[in-house]
């Protein structure tokens, strides 16, 4: 009788927390109130005062259950990874981005506690003390890797183990402000790609294995235009000129693309679909903005097939665009398009693209090009 009422007991507290990981999420710790979390939990008021003495016993009790999921997901992920440092420290990176661990809701919790945890002393032990031991672990990892590259005089553990804090910490923003569709998997690449930059002996880099492979959805994928395939790029490549009115011309069209591919300065996607027709074909030039002192992408060329139009295609190739530039550290992405182009400007529009209002744009056509 006495397990029974315990378990009806527990089970009331691990829903009241549930509720409250809800509340604050829709709410913010500062319209929160004991009534909105007792409405989500479809219990009385009477039940919460029951289980917590106050919304504050409440709140410090949902704080120390996401603290203590993400601590035992990591000690797995650790155990798992075995005693080789730059597994252990692939095994946080995997960790820090379960899809159980960084449920939108879960992420919002942290971030809203976070901004209280630097006044609130009772709210800083259970955050600072998390952040502390992690951040140990982590440049203690760092120290590891660089002493078995021999790059102790050259690398500084704590500006990478910053550096990887950081980038966590900016990904998690990112999963707050776009929700559950945010690609997880896409973070960890970020990671894992920043870390093969810096220990290149002791990480491969993911980016371009990544390019290579193919992205379906449904009957159509989007893969990297190589030499292989290239015929089916410059087909297409020649439609897209032409679009703009210059002349047919597929040697031309051909030579260019096989060049940009050769010397690897742009990247070059196609979108296949079941038939493995080529029908659609994006081009990126990477450059840097001097302003914000960051990589940046210009897609240059966009073209998908009259036959092939209105059934996503364009949507796919930009989203591939998006992961490309995310990979490699860049802070945005820049194109034009024709002012009568109407249907790709609602494209743009509808991934979010905002149209320049602040600058004109001025081109020098070169008499002897």
């Amino acid at each position: 009788m006495a397990s029974a009422k315990q378990d009806i007991q527990q089970k009331s507290r691990s829903l009241l927390i549930e509720a409250t990981i809800t509340a604050i999420a829709e709410f913010g710790l500062s319209q929160l109130t004991l009534a909105k979390i007792s409405s989500i939990a479809g219990l009385t008021a009477g039940t919460v005062n029951f289980h917590f003495d106050s919304k504050e016993a409440l709140l410090l009790e949902t704080l120390n259950f996401v603290s203590e999921e993400f601590d035992q997901s990591l000690a797995s992920a650790l155990k798992k990874s075995g005693a080789d440092p730059a597994k252990r420290l692939e095994g946080i990176i995997n960790a820090s981005f379960d899809p159980e661990i960084t449920e939108h809701r879960k992420v919002a919790v942290w971030h809203a506690f976070d901004s209280e945890s630097h006044t609130r002393k009772d709210y800083q032990s259970i955050c600072g003390n998390r952040d502390r031991k992690n951040f140990k672990l982590l440049l203690n990892l760092c120290e590891q890797i660089i002493a078995e590259g021999n790059k102790g005089e050259e690398i500084n553990a704590r500006a990478i183990a910053n550096a990887v804090t950081g980038l966590t910490d900016e990904l998690w923003k990112e999963i707050l402000f776009e929700g559950e569709d945010y690609d997880r998997e896409d973070a960890k690449q970020i990671c894992m790609s920043f870390l093969a930059s810096v220990f290149p002996w002791g990480f491969d880099m993911p980016i371009e294995a990544a390019e290579n492979t193919a992205v379906s959805v449904g009957a159509i994928s989007i893969i990297k235009a190589n030499d292989k395939n290239l015929n089916a790029a410059a087909k297409l490549f020649d439609l897209y000129r032409q679009f703009y009115e210059e002349r047919p011309d597929l040697t031309l069209a051909r030579n260019f693309l096989q060049k940009r591919i050769q010397e690897k300065s742009s990247v070059i996607y196609l979108a296949v679909d079941s038939d493995k027709r080529a029908i659609g074909f994006m081009q990126l030039y990477p450059l840097f903005c001097s302003v914000a002192a960051t990589p940046i992408w210009v897609l240059y060329d966009l073209y998908v097939e009259p036959f092939s139009r209105r059934q996503g295609v364009g949507k796919l190739l930009m989203n591939q665009a998006r992961k490309l530039a995310k990979s490699n550290g860049a802070s945005r992405i820049d194109l034009e398009t024709a002012v009568d182009n109407i249907n790709a400007q609602a494209l743009y529009e509808s991934l979010g693209y905002e149209k320049e209002v602040e600058f004109f744009k001025y081109s020098l056509l070169l008499d002897d090009h």
